[in-house]
């Protein structure tokens, strides 16, 4: 944990108090510029598919390690053409300042290119399509959205003060303000209304951690990504039928948005949280996902710490 003192400099105190001020300003801005992104993405992957109509999209949570098999897709030499997106329903479309973080049903809200495109021109692609998905750990999950999205939602108004901010203030803002079982919401309200099945009713070996399925001209592919990076790089191409897909390699392109040590000072808050990582890990994509005792194995993980017992300011609702 940082030696930081106890109050965060003059500068940063006011940066995040017009924080309030720039806010729908800047989001405006942004959100204009995002539609127009959307619509050139739009015209490009109309383009696309003309010439090669199979498609491949990864429809992955925000911050589930999808960059990797994305990058590997990519780089193929295959007659297919690769798009990617986190969210495809309208329901998780973020609006901007003004819009609830939270879904009706727990999910996160999102904003990312590619996510508003997707959903009609999914409707109206009639080739082969097949996706792409990764499940990871929900805990790891809710601790790199919350800090790596920190700076656009959950943190924008500390964004500049909260290298400085105490560790019960950080933690109370999680625990209170993230919507804890969203990585479980997520397959049940984006992928299965997205690609047309429910993933939680369908096989998967928690041993070997992946799932193929097949329905009419759509395909899937499920991974935990702890499977080893060789073992979904043979995957991809067995997928795919694709022997190009190269080999898969640990990307985070995105690591240095985020101060490291905000992940670091909520590890030790959540340790001293059994509760909550017990309700956690029983939400039902986990369960789904993980045996008993691979679950047993990330409690035991998330909890063997020496990080002295904190009262939650709150109880933490989960759902999923």
């Amino acid at each position: 944990m940082s030696n930081a003192p106890e109050r965060a400099p003059l500068l940063a105190r006011i940066r995040d108090l017009a924080e309030t001020i720039n806010t729908p300003i800047r989001f405006v801005h942004e959100g204009l510029h995002h539609a127009r992104a959307e619509r050139r993405a739009l015209k490009r992957l109309q383009t696309a598919t003309v010439t090669k109509p199979k498609l491949v999209v990864v429809l992955s949570a925000p911050k589930t390690a999808s960059t990797s098999v994305l990058l590997a897709v990519e780089e193929a030499n295959g007659d297919f053409t690769v798009s990617r997106a986190h969210h495809a329903q309208p329901e998780a479309r973020w609006r901007g300042a003004g819009t609830r973080l939270v879904t009706a049903h727990g999910g996160l809200r999102h904003r990312a290119h590619g996510d508003i495109m997707m959903l009609p021109f999914l409707r109206s692609f009639r080739g082969e399509q097949r996706f792409i998905s990764m499940a990871r750990d929900p805990i790891a999950f809710n601790v790199s959205n919350f800090t790596y999205f920190g700076r656009w939602y959950w943190l924008r108004h500390h964004w500049r003060t909260v290298r400085w901010m105490p560790a019960e203030q950080l933690a109370e803002l999680f625990f209170r303000t993230f919507p804890h079982g969203a990585s479980s919401v997520w397959w049940q309200r984006e992928f299965a209304q997205t690609v047309g099945y429910d993933p939680l009713k369908q096989p998967f070996d928690t041993e070997a951690g992946w799932a193929m399925a097949r329905s009419g001209r759509t395909r899937s592919l499920i991974m935990r990504i702890d499977v080893p990076d060789d073992r979904k790089t043979t995957l991809l191409r067995e997928f795919l039928e694709c022997p190009s897909v190269p080999d898969v390699r640990r990307e985070n392109l995105n690591s240095v948005k985020a101060p490291s040590e905000l992940g670091e000072r909520l590890k030790l808050a959540i340790a001293a949280r059994p509760d909550y990582v017990d309700q956690v890990l029983d939400l039902p994509a986990v369960r789904h996902f993980w045996s008993e005792a691979q679950r047993a194995r990330m409690r035991a993980t998330w909890l063997r710490t020496d990080a002295p017992a904190r009262p939650a300011p709150q109880p933490v609702s989960v759902q999923g």
